[in-house]
């Protein structure tokens, strides 16, 4: 791997997996920025990952694009037949 920025975005994926437990979120590296793109199940899950990434390049810049979608119990019994 000669790219540095495919270098930085496969350690901050290896970071992410060891410490957030996230292996969906997109990682691309442009200019000194890193991009987080994709869906977590919590806000405290979006800080994770963030600080996750921050460890993993620093001296980058992050900017955390990642979205916080809903996660319940459905409300009522669903009938399969």
């Amino acid at each position: 791997m000669t790219d540095p920025s495919a270098y930085i975005s496969a350690h901050i994926q290896e970071r992410l997996a060891s410490e957030a437990h996230e292996l969906g979120i997109r990682v691309d590296v442009r200019g000194g920025v890193v991009h987080l793109r994709g869906q977590v199940a919590s806000e405290e899950q979006r800080r994770d990952v963030e600080e996750a990434a921050r460890a993993a390049a620093e001296g980058h810049r992050i900017c955390n694009e990642l979205s916080v979608f809903e996660v319940r119990e459905p409300d009522r019994e669903e009938r399969i037949s």
